[in-house]
């Protein structure tokens, strides 16, 4: 697949470097809280996270720029490697001609020099740091002893963990006070669309419901030409550059994938719950046995759980989706083509995907305006949600919901196959919406019709009749003029 960048087997210590705009693009949250965890005075742990390819490292490469800092790509190696290699970067630093102090725990409190007390913060970066459980580093215990020392001596220095897992170097047992994490998502529909195929709005969302916003799958689109070109090109024809891509974020880290590819394949057609995807794996006996294989996907950040906004912290009722629209279009779409591959791939495309592609981006158009309200919703609101989700349950499904900055409940309905008619839409969201206690009491609780076509004359008429109801178009979704 696309490596992320090149670098050499041992450490490197950070030059300005060119990184693309495309893996910054969208990304100003998550700087600015990977900022204020290192201006923070107190030395701290911090683990960043996210899929394989959505730019962890362009991330941390430009706020590294503003910091003294180290940044060592663990290599493939054995854990004393990773000493030498870590110490070989060190050496010029500290001005050492030694050898490796022997062990994580003397590494890491000789790094430690280079935070003098009472000065800037240093930074360290252990960047693709599961090699390092892999390797079967110790580093944990050495980590928290190192910050224990760096406290006590009012030296600010931050060690810093990439990955694509949730979990290295015994992240768990790094918790509290200690410890602080930044995901970094792929890229939403709004800071996608500069790089998707399109012409229209509507063309946008259908292009983000295939190529989803992972950087390193969105640098392979060729804007130039159309999504079905895009789509028979990268992902059907022979030897096209993305058609193996599913495989590599589940072949790398698994060693029997069969289940992790049957369960992945269960949520491609949109998300659903636990029951659902115990179905799709055939050979579980009862329901507990899909456990494992979600919580790993959701480890990889491959699955996210979400729980409806009324619902309890103990709740189980749980659903369950694919975190990219490429994963879930390529388990849907393109893994069957690689078990046939009969037929050239315009007859496949026309066949197998077009009939079945507005079914599945209907099941993407619902997170995108969640993300429309969680981030891009100040200018036509007056404030974006401080709280987002969905809500769910017996007699009533709410595809957005939530609490805005400035203290409104916001319910919503998301409609991109059909076209809501007249007042009878915002009436049976009425009903959903008094079927839960969610937002109940506030002062003002706003209805949204989410749609992709433009809406009739008689809905239009039913909303401007309410003060409390808006409609928003795939134009306002995507920041432009809607059709």
């Amino acid at each position: 697949f696309l490596p992320k960048f090149f670098y050499a087997n041992i450490a490197k210590v950070v030059a300005i470097p060119v990184v693309s705009g495309m893996h910054l693009q969208g990304r100003t949250r998550e700087m600015g809280r990977l900022r204020s965890i290192l201006d923070r005075r107190e030395a701290s742990f911090v683990h960043v996270s996210g899929v394989r390819g959505v730019g962890k490292t362009a991330l941390l490469e430009r706020v590294l720029q503003d910091y003294p800092a180290l940044h060592f790509r663990c290599a493939p190696r054995a854990d004393e490697a990773q000493q030498a290699s870590l110490w070989q970067a060190l050496g010029a630093r500290l001005d050492s001609t030694e050898g490796p102090p022997g062990d994580w725990a003397a590494l890491l409190n000789a790094a430690l020099a280079l935070a003098e007390p009472g000065g800037r913060p240093f930074v360290i970066v252990l960047d693709d740091a599961y090699r390092l459980v892999h390797g079967r580093s110790r580093i944990s215990d050495a980590v928290t002893l190192t910050l224990q020392r760096a406290r006590a001596e009012d030296r600010t220095f931050h060690i810093v963990t990439a990955s694509h897992t949730s979990a290295p170097i015994g992240r768990e047992r790094l918790a509290g006070t200690l410890g602080s994490e930044v995901n970094v998502e792929p890229l939403s529909f709004r800071a996608a669309l500069p790089f998707l195929p399109g012409t229209t709005p509507r063309d946008f969302v259908r292009s983000y419901g295939t190529f989803g916003g992972i950087p390193n799958v969105l640098r392979s689109v060729d804007r130039s030409v159309t999504l079905s070109t895009n789509i028979r090109n990268l992902l059907l024809e022979p030897r096209a550059v993305l058609a193996d891509a599913g495989r590599d974020w589940i072949e790398r880290d698994v060693q029997n994938p069969t289940r992790y590819y049957a369960v992945l394949s269960a949520l491609a057609g949109g998300e659903t719950d636990w029951a659902t995807v115990h179905r799709g794996v055939p050979d579980l006996t009862t329901s507990g046995q899909v456990a494992p294989y979600l919580h790993r996907l959701e480890g990889l950040g491959l699955v996210r759980t979400r729980r409806s906004l009324d619902a309890g912290p103990r709740s189980r009722s749980r659903r369950y989706r694919v975190s990219d629209p490429f994963l879930a279009f390529w388990h849907r779409f393109v893994l069957p083509r690689l078990n046939d591959t009969r037929g050239d791939s315009t007859s496949y495309l026309n066949d197998a995907i077009r009939p079945s592609r507005d079914d599945h981006t209907h099941n993407v158009f619902a997170e995108i305006c969640r993300q429309f309200m969680a981030h891009d919703a100040l200018g036509v609101l007056g404030s974006n949600a401080r709280e987002s989700g969905s809500l769910w349950g017996s007699g009533y499904e709410i595809d957005s919901a939530g609490i805005l900055g400035s203290g409104a409940a916001f319910y919503g309905n998301c409609f991109w196959r059909q076209v809501p008619h007249g007042g009878e839409t915002l009436t049976a969201l009425d009903e959903a919406i008094r079927e839960n206690r969610y937002g109940f009491g506030r002062e003002h609780r706003q209805r949204i019709l989410f749609t992709a076509r433009p809406p009739p004359r008689a809905l239009k008429r039913a909303v401007a009749k309410r003060h409390n109801a808006s409609i928003i178009g795939p134009g306002v979704l995507a920041g432009m003029a809607d059709e």
